[in-house]
Protein backbone atom coordinates (compact mmCIF):
# COMPACT_ATOMS: atom_id res chain seq x y z
CA UNK A 1 0.00 0.00 0.00
CA UNK A 2 1.01 3.99 -0.75
CA UNK A 3 1.16 6.84 1.98
CA UNK A 4 -0.79 9.23 2.54
CA UNK A 5 -4.02 7.41 1.30
CA UNK A 6 -7.33 7.46 3.12
CA UNK A 7 -9.20 3.62 4.41
CA UNK A 8 -12.21 3.38 5.85
CA UNK A 9 -12.59 0.12 8.24
CA UNK A 10 -16.75 -0.81 9.34
CA UNK A 11 -17.06 -3.01 12.52
CA UNK A 12 -20.19 -4.23 13.38
CA UNK A 13 -21.11 -5.68 16.49
CA UNK A 14 -23.70 -6.60 18.60
CA UNK A 15 -24.35 -3.25 20.15
CA UNK A 16 -23.39 -0.36 17.08
CA UNK A 17 -22.02 -0.41 13.95
CA UNK A 18 -18.70 1.78 13.92
CA UNK A 19 -17.55 3.39 10.88
CA UNK A 20 -13.76 5.01 10.79
CA UNK A 21 -11.82 6.79 8.40
CA UNK A 22 -8.17 7.08 8.77
CA UNK A 23 -5.54 9.23 6.80
CA UNK A 24 -2.24 6.27 6.92
CA UNK A 25 0.94 8.28 6.86
CA UNK A 26 3.13 5.16 7.87
CA UNK A 27 2.62 2.46 9.56
CA UNK A 28 3.29 4.15 13.24
CA UNK A 29 1.42 7.27 11.83
CA UNK A 30 -2.56 6.63 11.14
CA UNK A 31 -4.50 10.18 11.73
CA UNK A 32 -8.14 9.52 12.29
CA UNK A 33 -10.00 11.92 10.08
CA UNK A 34 -13.67 10.76 10.78
CA UNK A 35 -15.67 8.56 12.90
CA UNK A 36 -19.67 7.16 13.19
CA UNK A 37 -21.08 5.50 15.20
CA UNK A 38 -25.11 4.12 15.72
CA UNK A 39 -26.69 2.12 17.64
CA UNK A 40 -27.91 -1.04 16.83
CA UNK A 41 -28.80 -4.64 18.31
CA UNK A 42 -29.40 -6.14 14.89
CA UNK A 43 -26.16 -8.39 14.44
CA UNK A 44 -26.08 -10.40 16.75
CA UNK A 45 -23.39 -13.56 17.01
CA UNK A 46 -22.23 -13.31 13.05
CA UNK A 47 -26.18 -13.19 12.12
CA UNK A 48 -28.18 -10.48 10.78
CA UNK A 49 -32.02 -9.82 12.19
CA UNK A 50 -33.38 -6.98 10.79
CA UNK A 51 -31.97 -6.59 7.14
CA UNK A 52 -33.59 -2.70 6.94
CA UNK A 53 -32.72 -1.45 10.55
CA UNK A 54 -29.02 -2.38 10.42
CA UNK A 55 -28.77 -1.26 6.53
CA UNK A 56 -30.34 2.34 7.97
CA UNK A 57 -28.00 1.76 11.10
CA UNK A 58 -24.51 1.12 8.61
CA UNK A 59 -25.99 3.86 6.06
CA UNK A 60 -25.94 6.66 9.10
CA UNK A 61 -23.08 5.47 10.27
CA UNK A 62 -21.47 6.20 7.31
CA UNK A 63 -22.78 9.40 6.79
CA UNK A 64 -21.57 10.60 10.20
CA UNK A 65 -18.18 9.56 9.75
CA UNK A 66 -18.06 11.19 5.92
CA UNK A 67 -19.23 14.08 7.51
CA UNK A 68 -16.37 14.60 10.45
CA UNK A 69 -13.61 13.80 7.80
CA UNK A 70 -15.49 15.56 4.43
CA UNK A 71 -14.78 12.55 1.99
CA UNK A 72 -16.88 9.94 0.51
CA UNK A 73 -16.70 6.18 1.08
CA UNK A 74 -17.10 4.05 -1.89
CA UNK A 75 -15.20 0.43 -0.45
CA UNK A 76 -14.42 -0.81 3.22
CA UNK A 77 -12.51 -3.04 4.91
CA UNK A 78 -14.74 -5.06 7.77
CA UNK A 79 -14.50 -6.69 10.41
CA UNK A 80 -16.46 -8.66 12.48
CA UNK A 81 -16.93 -11.83 15.29
CA UNK A 82 -19.15 -15.11 14.08
CA UNK A 83 -19.66 -18.32 15.96
CA UNK A 84 -19.64 -19.90 12.64
CA UNK A 85 -15.97 -19.40 12.55
CA UNK A 86 -13.88 -22.50 11.15
CA UNK A 87 -10.38 -21.79 11.20
CA UNK A 88 -7.65 -24.52 10.53
CA UNK A 89 -3.91 -24.58 10.29
CA UNK A 90 -3.12 -26.00 6.81
CA UNK A 91 -0.25 -25.73 3.85
CA UNK A 92 0.26 -25.56 0.35
CA UNK A 93 3.31 -27.65 -1.00
CA UNK A 94 4.15 -26.74 -4.75
CA UNK A 95 7.32 -28.05 -7.13
CA UNK A 96 8.99 -25.08 -8.63
CA UNK A 97 9.97 -26.47 -12.14
CA UNK A 98 11.67 -23.32 -13.35
CA UNK A 99 13.80 -23.38 -10.16
CA UNK A 100 13.03 -19.62 -8.99
CA UNK A 101 9.87 -18.38 -6.64
CA UNK A 102 7.43 -16.48 -8.39
CA UNK A 103 4.24 -15.22 -7.36
CA UNK A 104 1.78 -17.72 -9.10
CA UNK A 105 3.72 -20.47 -7.00
CA UNK A 106 2.77 -18.62 -3.17
CA UNK A 107 -0.90 -18.01 -5.05
CA UNK A 108 -0.88 -21.84 -5.79
CA UNK A 109 0.04 -22.75 -2.42
CA UNK A 110 -3.16 -20.81 -0.77
CA UNK A 111 -5.15 -22.78 -3.71
CA UNK A 112 -4.22 -25.87 -2.22
CA UNK A 113 -4.74 -25.35 0.97
CA UNK A 114 -8.16 -24.45 0.36
CA UNK A 115 -8.76 -27.31 -1.62
CA UNK A 116 -7.76 -29.73 1.03
CA UNK A 117 -8.76 -28.13 4.30
CA UNK A 118 -11.98 -25.89 3.20
CA UNK A 119 -15.21 -27.52 2.84
CA UNK A 120 -16.97 -26.46 -0.37
CA UNK A 121 -19.77 -25.15 2.12
CA UNK A 122 -17.53 -22.22 3.26
CA UNK A 123 -15.84 -19.14 2.53
CA UNK A 124 -12.42 -17.82 2.74
CA UNK A 125 -13.09 -15.02 4.89
CA UNK A 126 -8.96 -14.05 5.87
CA UNK A 127 -6.41 -16.29 5.59
CA UNK A 128 -3.06 -15.44 7.53
CA UNK A 129 0.71 -16.56 6.03
CA UNK A 130 2.42 -18.27 8.79
CA UNK A 131 5.92 -18.56 7.10
CA UNK A 132 7.39 -20.41 3.72
CA UNK A 133 9.27 -23.30 3.92
CA UNK A 134 11.69 -23.58 0.58
CA UNK A 135 13.29 -27.16 -0.08
CA UNK A 136 11.85 -28.47 2.87
CA UNK A 137 14.38 -26.91 5.21
CA UNK A 138 12.51 -26.40 8.65
CA UNK A 139 13.67 -22.55 9.21
CA UNK A 140 10.97 -20.55 7.28
CA UNK A 141 10.93 -17.42 5.58
CA UNK A 142 8.53 -14.63 5.35
CA UNK A 143 8.78 -13.58 1.34
CA UNK A 144 10.67 -15.82 -1.35
CA UNK A 145 9.59 -14.13 -4.74
CA UNK A 146 13.19 -14.48 -6.76
CA UNK A 147 14.61 -17.23 -4.44
CA UNK A 148 15.81 -19.98 -5.70
CA UNK A 149 14.58 -23.31 -5.05
CA UNK A 150 13.17 -26.74 -6.47
CA UNK A 151 9.80 -26.55 -3.98
CA UNK A 152 7.85 -24.56 -1.51
CA UNK A 153 5.64 -25.22 1.29
CA UNK A 154 3.23 -22.12 2.45
CA UNK A 155 2.15 -22.09 5.99
CA UNK A 156 -1.23 -21.16 6.51
CA UNK A 157 -4.10 -20.26 9.05
CA UNK A 158 -6.95 -20.39 7.62
CA UNK A 159 -10.39 -18.54 8.51
CA UNK A 160 -13.59 -19.97 6.77
CA UNK A 161 -17.30 -18.86 7.15
CA UNK A 162 -20.38 -20.52 5.72
CA UNK A 163 -21.09 -18.93 1.98
CA UNK A 164 -24.55 -18.08 3.08
CA UNK A 165 -23.66 -16.30 6.03
CA UNK A 166 -20.84 -14.43 3.68
CA UNK A 167 -23.06 -13.66 0.66
CA UNK A 168 -25.65 -11.82 2.98
CA UNK A 169 -23.23 -9.77 4.61
CA UNK A 170 -22.08 -8.88 1.34
CA UNK A 171 -25.09 -8.30 -0.22
CA UNK A 172 -26.13 -6.12 2.89
CA UNK A 173 -22.88 -4.18 2.25
CA UNK A 174 -24.00 -3.26 -1.44
CA UNK A 175 -26.96 -2.26 -0.44
CA UNK A 176 -25.15 0.54 1.12
CA UNK A 177 -23.89 1.52 -2.29
CA UNK A 178 -20.06 0.28 -1.03
CA UNK A 179 -17.69 -2.57 -2.14
CA UNK A 180 -15.72 -4.58 0.55
CA UNK A 181 -12.67 -5.14 -0.26
CA UNK A 182 -11.28 -7.07 2.92
CA UNK A 183 -12.64 -8.82 5.29
CA UNK A 184 -11.41 -9.35 8.90
CA UNK A 185 -12.26 -11.57 11.76
CA UNK A 186 -12.28 -9.06 14.85
CA UNK A 187 -9.73 -10.85 17.16
CA UNK A 188 -7.37 -10.09 14.37
CA UNK A 189 -8.04 -6.44 14.40
CA UNK A 190 -8.63 -6.45 17.88
CA UNK A 191 -4.79 -8.32 18.65
CA UNK A 192 -3.18 -5.74 16.16
CA UNK A 193 -4.63 -3.07 18.20
CA UNK A 194 -3.68 -4.66 21.66
CA UNK A 195 -0.62 -6.91 21.10
CA UNK A 196 2.86 -5.77 21.44
CA UNK A 197 5.62 -7.26 19.36
CA UNK A 198 7.82 -9.04 21.68
CA UNK A 199 4.08 -10.79 23.46
CA UNK A 200 3.26 -11.97 20.04
CA UNK A 201 6.64 -13.96 19.69
CA UNK A 202 6.90 -15.28 23.18
CA UNK A 203 3.24 -16.17 22.80
CA UNK A 204 0.27 -14.54 24.12
CA UNK A 205 -3.73 -15.39 24.07
CA UNK A 206 -6.20 -12.26 23.00
CA UNK A 207 -9.60 -12.47 24.35
CA UNK A 208 -12.17 -9.83 22.93
CA UNK A 209 -15.30 -9.74 25.08
CA UNK A 210 -17.92 -8.52 22.98
CA UNK A 211 -22.00 -8.44 23.78
CA UNK A 212 -22.90 -11.34 22.06
CA UNK A 213 -19.74 -13.02 20.90
CA UNK A 214 -16.62 -13.49 23.04
CA UNK A 215 -13.62 -13.64 19.99
CA UNK A 216 -10.17 -15.24 20.63
CA UNK A 217 -6.77 -15.71 19.00
CA UNK A 218 -3.24 -16.81 19.81
CA UNK A 219 -0.06 -15.64 18.42
CA UNK A 220 3.61 -17.31 18.43
CA UNK A 221 6.62 -16.79 17.01
CA UNK A 222 4.99 -13.64 15.35
CA UNK A 223 2.56 -16.15 13.42
CA UNK A 224 -1.01 -16.40 14.26
CA UNK A 225 -2.24 -19.97 15.24
CA UNK A 226 -5.21 -20.08 16.68
CA UNK A 227 -8.50 -18.12 16.17
CA UNK A 228 -12.04 -19.60 18.12
CA UNK A 229 -15.09 -17.20 18.46
CA UNK A 230 -17.51 -18.60 21.55
CA UNK A 231 -20.99 -17.51 21.57
CA UNK A 232 -21.01 -16.26 24.55
CA UNK A 233 -20.50 -12.53 26.17
CA UNK A 234 -21.32 -9.43 27.90
CA UNK A 235 -25.30 -9.97 27.34
CA UNK A 236 -24.83 -13.24 29.19
CA UNK A 237 -24.49 -11.42 32.07
CA UNK A 238 -27.65 -9.35 31.97
CA UNK A 239 -29.50 -12.38 31.20
CA UNK A 240 -28.34 -13.68 34.34
CA UNK A 241 -28.96 -10.63 36.38
CA UNK A 242 -32.40 -10.39 34.82
CA UNK A 243 -33.32 -13.86 35.09
CA UNK A 244 -32.06 -14.21 38.76
CA UNK A 245 -33.37 -10.99 40.10
CA UNK A 246 -37.08 -10.59 38.39
CA UNK A 247 -36.11 -7.57 36.63
CA UNK A 248 -35.84 -6.36 33.26
CA UNK A 249 -33.63 -6.49 30.66
CA UNK A 250 -33.37 -2.97 30.52
CA UNK A 251 -33.11 -2.85 34.36
CA UNK A 252 -29.88 -5.68 34.39
CA UNK A 253 -27.72 -3.64 32.25
CA UNK A 254 -28.29 -0.44 34.39
CA UNK A 255 -27.67 -2.54 37.59
CA UNK A 256 -24.70 -4.17 35.85
CA UNK A 257 -23.12 -0.89 34.71
CA UNK A 258 -23.53 1.07 37.74
CA UNK A 259 -22.81 -1.89 40.40
CA UNK A 260 -21.39 -4.52 38.92
CA UNK A 261 -17.85 -6.14 39.38
CA UNK A 262 -16.46 -9.71 39.97
CA UNK A 263 -14.39 -8.49 43.16
CA UNK A 264 -16.89 -9.84 45.51
CA UNK A 265 -13.60 -9.40 48.76
CA UNK A 266 -14.63 -5.56 48.21
CA UNK A 267 -18.54 -6.04 48.22
CA UNK A 268 -20.38 -5.55 52.11
CA UNK A 269 -22.31 -8.77 52.50
CA UNK A 270 -25.03 -6.99 54.70
CA UNK A 271 -25.60 -3.98 51.58
CA UNK A 272 -28.71 -3.93 49.66
CA UNK A 273 -29.59 -1.13 46.92
CA UNK A 274 -32.71 -0.71 45.93
CA UNK A 275 -34.09 -0.84 42.17
CA UNK A 276 -36.21 1.38 40.62
CA UNK A 277 -38.42 -0.45 38.31
CA UNK A 278 -39.20 0.86 34.60
CA UNK A 279 -42.78 1.61 34.38
CA UNK A 280 -43.49 -0.35 37.63
CA UNK A 281 -44.18 1.67 40.87
CA UNK A 282 -42.54 -1.35 43.04
CA UNK A 283 -39.26 -1.44 43.98
CA UNK A 284 -36.60 -3.86 44.46
CA UNK A 285 -33.90 -4.37 46.98
CA UNK A 286 -30.74 -6.04 45.53
CA UNK A 287 -28.06 -7.67 47.62
CA UNK A 288 -24.78 -6.41 46.25
CA UNK A 289 -23.22 -9.77 47.07
CA UNK A 290 -25.67 -11.32 45.29
CA UNK A 291 -25.10 -9.25 42.02
CA UNK A 292 -21.86 -9.76 42.09
CA UNK A 293 -21.73 -13.82 42.31
CA UNK A 294 -24.67 -13.77 39.89
CA UNK A 295 -21.89 -11.78 37.38
CA UNK A 296 -18.87 -13.53 38.38
CA UNK A 297 -20.09 -17.20 37.90
CA UNK A 298 -21.15 -15.97 33.93
CA UNK A 299 -17.39 -14.50 34.06
CA UNK A 300 -15.85 -18.17 35.39
CA UNK A 301 -18.03 -20.24 32.81
CA UNK A 302 -16.80 -17.68 30.00
CA UNK A 303 -13.21 -18.42 30.56
CA UNK A 304 -13.80 -21.78 31.20
CA UNK A 305 -14.82 -22.04 27.77
CA UNK A 306 -12.01 -19.89 26.56
CA UNK A 307 -9.04 -22.30 28.12
CA UNK A 308 -11.14 -25.56 27.24
CA UNK A 309 -10.38 -24.51 23.40
CA UNK A 310 -6.80 -23.60 24.30
CA UNK A 311 -6.97 -26.94 26.15
CA UNK A 312 -7.92 -28.78 23.49
CA UNK A 313 -5.49 -27.45 20.93
CA UNK A 314 -3.10 -28.11 23.19
CA UNK A 315 -1.93 -24.30 23.16
CA UNK A 316 -2.20 -23.76 26.55
CA UNK A 317 2.28 -23.79 27.66
CA UNK A 318 2.39 -21.90 24.60
CA UNK A 319 1.19 -18.65 26.04
CA UNK A 320 3.99 -17.58 28.89
CA UNK A 321 2.84 -13.62 27.98
CA UNK A 322 -0.60 -15.09 29.50
CA UNK A 323 -3.95 -12.71 28.13
CA UNK A 324 -4.48 -9.54 27.36
CA UNK A 325 -8.61 -8.86 27.56
CA UNK A 326 -9.81 -6.25 25.19
CA UNK A 327 -13.83 -5.59 24.14
CA UNK A 328 -16.39 -3.95 26.29
CA UNK A 329 -17.35 -6.92 28.88
CA UNK A 330 -13.77 -7.18 30.35
CA UNK A 331 -14.13 -3.53 31.48
CA UNK A 332 -16.49 -4.67 34.60
CA UNK A 333 -15.10 -3.66 38.04
CA UNK A 334 -12.14 -6.17 39.30
CA UNK A 335 -11.50 -7.65 36.14
CA UNK A 336 -7.43 -8.02 36.34
CA UNK A 337 -7.44 -9.13 39.74
CA UNK A 338 -10.52 -11.61 39.40
CA UNK A 339 -9.13 -12.83 36.09
CA UNK A 340 -5.67 -13.65 37.56
CA UNK A 341 -6.63 -14.98 40.50
CA UNK A 342 -8.93 -17.94 38.16
CA UNK A 343 -6.40 -18.33 35.54
CA UNK A 344 -3.38 -18.50 37.11
CA UNK A 345 -1.55 -16.46 34.72
CA UNK A 346 -0.59 -13.03 33.68
CA UNK A 347 -3.03 -10.59 32.49
CA UNK A 348 -3.78 -7.41 31.11
CA UNK A 349 -6.03 -4.93 29.93
CA UNK A 350 -5.78 -3.22 26.31
CA UNK A 351 -3.68 0.01 26.01
CA UNK A 352 -4.28 3.06 24.00
CA UNK A 353 -1.93 2.40 20.59
CA UNK A 354 0.28 5.51 20.19
CA UNK A 355 -0.10 5.18 16.05
CA UNK A 356 -3.54 6.14 16.13
CA UNK A 357 -4.17 10.02 16.49
CA UNK A 358 -6.82 12.75 15.61
CA UNK A 359 -6.17 14.55 12.32
CA UNK A 360 -7.08 17.95 12.55
CA UNK A 361 -8.32 18.95 9.31
CA UNK A 362 -11.01 20.84 10.68
CA UNK A 363 -11.74 25.25 10.67
CA UNK A 364 -12.77 24.88 14.21
CA UNK A 365 -11.21 24.01 17.20
CA UNK A 366 -14.01 22.56 18.82
CA UNK A 367 -14.43 20.11 16.12
CA UNK A 368 -10.86 18.80 16.24
CA UNK A 369 -11.44 18.73 20.20
CA UNK A 370 -14.93 16.57 19.92
CA UNK A 371 -13.08 14.33 17.22
CA UNK A 372 -10.05 13.63 19.73
CA UNK A 373 -12.22 12.91 22.87
CA UNK A 374 -13.83 10.19 20.06
CA UNK A 375 -10.54 8.52 18.88
CA UNK A 376 -9.80 7.91 22.92
CA UNK A 377 -13.15 5.93 23.22
CA UNK A 378 -12.14 2.67 23.29
CA UNK A 379 -15.02 1.20 21.36
CA UNK A 380 -13.30 1.98 18.16
CA UNK A 381 -9.94 0.05 19.07
CA UNK A 382 -11.54 -2.93 16.79
CA UNK A 383 -11.83 -0.72 14.33
CA UNK A 384 -8.71 1.12 14.39
CA UNK A 385 -6.56 -1.89 14.66
CA UNK A 386 -8.28 -3.11 11.15
CA UNK A 387 -6.67 0.25 9.85
CA UNK A 388 -3.09 -1.05 11.92
CA UNK A 389 -3.60 -4.69 10.15
CA UNK A 390 -3.82 -3.01 6.39
CA UNK A 391 -0.36 -1.79 7.18
CA UNK A 392 1.19 -4.61 8.82
CA UNK A 393 4.01 -7.17 7.56
CA UNK A 394 1.60 -10.09 8.04
CA UNK A 395 -1.22 -8.31 5.69
CA UNK A 396 1.42 -7.68 3.07
CA UNK A 397 3.34 -11.21 3.32
CA UNK A 398 -0.53 -13.22 3.62
CA UNK A 399 -1.60 -10.94 0.64
CA UNK A 400 1.23 -12.61 -2.03
CA UNK A 401 -1.15 -15.43 -1.80
CA UNK A 402 -4.03 -13.55 -3.65
CA UNK A 403 -5.23 -14.40 -7.08
CA UNK A 404 -5.35 -10.84 -7.15
CA UNK A 405 -1.33 -10.54 -6.84
CA UNK A 406 -1.02 -12.29 -9.95
CA UNK A 407 -3.05 -9.27 -11.62
CA UNK A 408 -0.50 -6.49 -9.64
CA UNK A 409 2.32 -8.90 -11.00
CA UNK A 410 0.94 -8.47 -14.65
CA UNK A 411 0.39 -5.02 -14.62
CA UNK A 412 4.12 -4.32 -12.87
CA UNK A 413 5.01 -6.28 -16.13
CA UNK A 414 2.96 -4.27 -19.00
CA UNK A 415 4.44 -0.98 -17.44
CA UNK A 416 7.74 -1.77 -17.25
CA UNK A 417 7.93 -2.92 -20.54
CA UNK A 418 5.78 0.26 -21.73
CA UNK A 419 8.78 2.01 -19.92
CA UNK A 420 11.56 0.41 -21.24
CA UNK A 421 9.70 1.23 -25.13
CA UNK A 422 9.68 4.70 -24.13
CA UNK A 423 12.82 5.31 -23.01
CA UNK A 424 13.92 3.79 -26.17
CA UNK A 425 12.04 5.85 -28.38
CA UNK A 426 13.29 8.81 -26.72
Amino acid sequence: MSKSENLVVIHLSATAVYVVIGHIRAIDDIQIMGVGEVKNEDFQQGKIKHWERLKGAIRQAIIEAEEMANCRVHSVWLTLSTPELMSKNSFGQVDIESGTVETQHIVKALSLAKSKDMPSTHYLMHHCQQGIMLDKQEDMVDDAIDMYASDLTVMYHLMMMPVASRQNIQKLIQACDISIDHMLFDAVSSAEYSLMPEECDQGVCLIDIGASTTSMCVYRENKLILTHCIADGGNKVTMDISAELGISMAEAEALKKRHGTVDSQSIDPSEFIKVNRIGVADEVMVNLLQLTEIIKARYVELFRLAFQELEDTGLIDYIPRGIVLSGGGSHIKGMIPFAKRLLKMPVYMTNPHPAITAYNHFDSEESFKVLNARVKERVFQTAFGALLYSQSEQFKHSEKSSPESLKIGRFTVIKNNLHKIFNRLV
